[in-house]
Parts: structure tokens; sequence; C-alpha cells
């Protein structure tokens, strides 16, 4: 992983934990309520410590993120379990054409894509571009080349679908 180029603030902070909450949930199968209580206190500080540790060998800027927002935290990681059929059907239509097909793609990608199009559907009072810049920015943190691309056009595209406006932002690679 490299340093995430999130925005330093706790709502970036809360879309960079729901999507590894929501990972977590997949992969491991974990209570999404269970992950959610135990955030804040257990998997935040370990996240930040693990990451730090990976920062100084590769001698990179650690970045000082602040605690995740609870509120958005827990607004995205219930959102996507209650509409997960929806968002993929979502996502799934704009990646029609496009390499590889939903069920393909890593189930980080999966979880980063989720929770992108929940809150372009859901969270109206959230701008645009602050939701798609940090969900490029958190694909940008764990993947290299095709897939932050892949983010960015699908969030783009669902930004000007449910909202009536891109992102004004320029794709992050």
């Amino acid at each position: 992983m490299s340093s995430p180029g999130i925005s330093r603030n706790a709502n970036s902070a809360a879309r960079l934990a729901a999507v590894q909450a929501l990972y977590e949930i997949e992969v491991a199968g974990s209570d999404a309520e269970e992950v959610l209580r135990t955030y804040k206190d257990t998997r935040w500080p370990s996240f930040l410590a693990e990451l730090a540790s990976e920062l100084a060998e590769a001698d990179a800027e650690i970045p000082n993120l602040p605690p995740p927002d609870r509120r958005v935290l827990r607004a995205v990681v219930r959102g996507v379990q209650e509409h997960s059929d929806s968002l993929d059907s979502a996502i799934m239509a704009h990646l029609e054409g496009a390499a590889p097909a939903f069920e393909q793609l890593e189930t980080l990608a999966k979880a980063i894509l989720r929770a992108a199009a929940f809150e372009l559907m859901h969270a109206h009072q959230t701008p645009t571009g602050a939701i798609v810049s940090d969900y490029v920015a958190i694909a940008n943190a764990f993947f290299t080349e095709n897939q932050p691309r892949l983010v960015h056009a699908i969030a783009d595209a669902l930004g000007r679908e449910c909202r009536g406006e891109g992102a004004a932002t320029a794709p992050q690679s």
C-alpha cells in the first residue's frame, strides 16, 4: 500500500475506514455492527500503526490522519449493507463493455466502488467532487494503474447520473 493521498479531515478518514470495514465484512464474514463498534478503539489505531510502519520502511512521509467521523463511517457501512443489490446494479451498468466484469474485480475494489456509489446515490448533502476525489485517492493508495482510473470513471458517471453533475476532478492514477 502506498501513502494515502486522501484529505486529512474526519470525513475522508471515515471513507477510508468504511472501505476497510466493508472489506473486512466481505472477506472475514465479520458482523457489520461489531466492526463499527470496535473501529475507533481497535481497528483505526491498528491501521495507523501498520501504515506508519510501512511508510517508515519506504522512507515516505507518514500522514497525520484524524480519527474517522463516526457518523459518516456508520452511514456508509450501513448504507452499503442495506443497498448492496442496487449499488451493485448501478456499478455493473457502468462496467458494461469494460474489463474486468464486476465479478472479476478484487474485493477491495468492489468495496471502494460500493462506498462511492452509496454516497453518490444517497448522501446528497456531500459534494460530488469530495466523494469522487476521496474514493479515487483511496484506490490510488491501494492499487496502481487501472483500478484508480476505473473508480474515477464509474464514480464520475454515477455523479452525473444521480446528481446531474460531473465530479469536476481530474483523473488520478
